[in-house]
């Protein structure tokens, strides 16, 4: 909403309707240094007496030459004054350069407007770097324009104060695209008509003998050097660290693929039967009953409770869930040894009513898909950790964005930008996984997502199609989208499983083939079989785990087995 009401605040005032710019003087006075001190005056006329209550001159930075080349100005601004007085006013970054605000201070409680009629308004400046070595000459270039008042641009007549000895260069355009006189050795008048085309006007061209100004240092040439590929610099730099990432994660995760051909049994031990059942079925919706079925057998083999079969018609009986809180030694695992899915399953047979001494496992089976499936996730979160390195990715490419944005101008729009996005996500993601909004929404809640979100796409869109992006800010833009879309594909590789994730689930198939008897595990014991009996009913090759179970038996002639925790006829 904060968001929202800046963006409407800084596009609901209509200049062209509330100002004119009748006329624009600029005097560009170069001193023997390589720099000019600049004085610009605009006359305006106020048209309305509510108005924004000030205006932006626009003064430029970032010029070309004539080989194309783009340069980055030093710029210091000396004052700004309304009338003759000097005025409240305020600086904006822009590509070009810098959008000065120059007008009434905005407050809750003052009025903001200018006055009816006339006004004046001078800004005065100073230009650096305006000298370039070529061989044996310096060559002194020039803006042909300089400030103008927020997108209006009025006839404008600019006086050019240079030192003498230079020699003034030809337009490269036919016909000339403005009218430049040298009036005398060191002053030159150039007049422009009104239109947009001062935008993309040459820099004038004088060529001097070398010697005529002060030679650059070595560390005034570096911080030039900088200046003019520090927002190239920031703009490469995001998506690359994105695309660093996102191939190094990529290339780990194809270099560690295969599955184990032996079962690690320390893994087993720290993970649960219901999460072996949500990998080994790749989370599909079949396999929340394997996992409640697996987790009762895990209560059951635990000793939590004693168990009539292995199958959906089970019952239970002796629950004895509490006794681990007790301080007298008893024979089940402790209660909180257990994982977090085992006890969830239960603590819902344990809410369920007997009937006499028995429960139904399968009664509390109903309504516990969702909230297994949750326990699950979390488990499996766990194991992943917290990883540094995504967030620390996501963090520097989002500053690097909002750099960008801040440097170019254009940090409204791009919050617009992705105020549309987020809010166009959010929606497609709740029409196609209505399940993952939680609950019943309170009356904010309601507030916010039916009228709320509403007003702020509208506010965004309307910002974004009114404001116009300069052919300047365009490539900058794009830098922008493209650091957001490497925020989106870093963001997803929190979906890929780590190292420690893929070597639970490549456990899970060796446990499968072990079943099986395709590959060799631990030695077969009452032990061995009871500790792995909930994941072969998690994998659903319980019955095959028992027959292996039953010959290995038979091969060590061991009495007919009758487990405590199963209840026979």
């Amino acid at each position: 909403m904060s968001c929202a009401i800046l963006i409407l605040l800084t596009s609901c005032s209509d200049f062209d309707k509330e100002f004119a710019v009748q006329s624009a003087r600029t005097t560009i006075d170069v001193s023997t240094d390589g720099t000019a001190l600049v004085s610009e005056s605009f006359d305006i006329l106020v048209k309305r007496a509510e108005n924004y209550g000030g205006v932006y001159v626009d003064i430029p930075q970032r010029f070309k030459d004539a080989s194309g080349g783009v340069h980055w100005r030093d710029f210091s601004l000396f004052s700004v004054r309304r009338d003759g007085l000097d005025e409240h006013y305020f600086k904006e970054n822009n590509v070009p350069g810098y959008s000065i605000y120059v007008g009434e201070m905005h407050c809750k409680n003052c009025r903001a407007d200018l006055p009816v009629g006339a006004r004046k308004i001078d800004v005065a400046y100073r230009l650096g770097r305006l000298v370039r070595q070529e061989g044996d000459r310096q060559v002194l270039f020039l803006p042909a324009y300089m400030g103008r008042i927020h997108d209006q641009t009025a006839k404008k007549t600019v006086t050019v104060m240079i030192p003498p000895g230079g020699k003034l260069r030809l337009s490269q355009l036919d016909p000339p695209p403005y009218e430049i006189m040298q009036d005398t050795l060191n002053e030159i008048t150039v007049s422009i008509a009104a239109g947009k085309g001062d935008r993309i006007l040459p820099d004038i061209e004088i060529d001097y003998p070398g010697g005529t100004f002060l030679d650059a240092t070595t560390d005034k040439l570096v911080l030039w050097w900088l200046a003019d590929h520090f927002l190239a610099f920031l703009s490469i730099l995001g998506p690359l660290i994105a695309c660093i990432f996102v191939s190094k994660r990529s290339a780990a995760l194809w270099q560690s693929g295969g599955t184990a051909t032996a079962v690690d049994s320390k893994m087993t031990e720290s993970m649960s039967p219901a999460l072996a059942a949500y990998l080994f079925w790749n989370w599909k919706a079949g396999a929340a009953k394997a996992a409640f079925m697996a987790s009762v057998c895990h209560l059951a083999v635990k000793r939590k409770f004693r168990i009539s079969s292995l199958g959906e018609d089970a019952e239970a009986s002796d629950l004895s869930g509490k006794q681990a809180r007790a301080k007298r030694k008893v024979t089940g695992a402790r209660w909180y040894s257990l994982p977090d899915a085992t006890r969830l399953v239960f603590e819902q047979i344990e809410k369920e009513r007997p009937a006499g001494d028995r429960y139904t496992v399968l009664y509390a089976w109903y309504g516990l898909e969702g909230e297994l499936h949750k326990t699950a996730a979390a488990e499996y979160h766990k194991i992943r950790g917290r990883d540094r390195w995504i967030l620390r990715i996501i963090f520097s490419v989002f500053a690097l964005g909002i750099a960008i944005a801040y440097f170019a101008g254009l940090l409204i729009f791009s919050a617009a930008v992705c105020g549309v996005l987020l809010i166009s996500l959010g929606v497609v993601t709740a029409l196609l996984h209505p399940e993952r909004i939680s609950g019943p929404p309170d009356f904010r809640g309601v507030i916010g997502a039916y009228v709320g979100l509403p007003l702020v796409m509208i506010a965004s869109l309307y910002y974004i199609g009114t404001t116009e992006v300069i052919s300047e800010q365009q490539p900058y833009l794009v830098a922008i989208l493209l650091n957001i879309a490497g925020i989106i594909v870093v963001g997803r590789m929190l979906r890929v499983p780590t190292s420690k994730q893929r070597q639970i689930r490549e456990n899970v198939l060796s446990l499968n083939r072990y079943f099986r008897g395709e590959i060799g595990g631990p030695a077969m014991s009452v032990e061995c079989y009871e500790h792995y009996l909930p994941f072969a009913v998690a994998l659903d090759v319980e019955q095959r785990w028992t027959e292996r179970f039953n010959l290995w038996r038979e091969s060590q002639k061991m009495d007919a087995y009758a487990p405590d925790w199963l209840i026979t006829p």
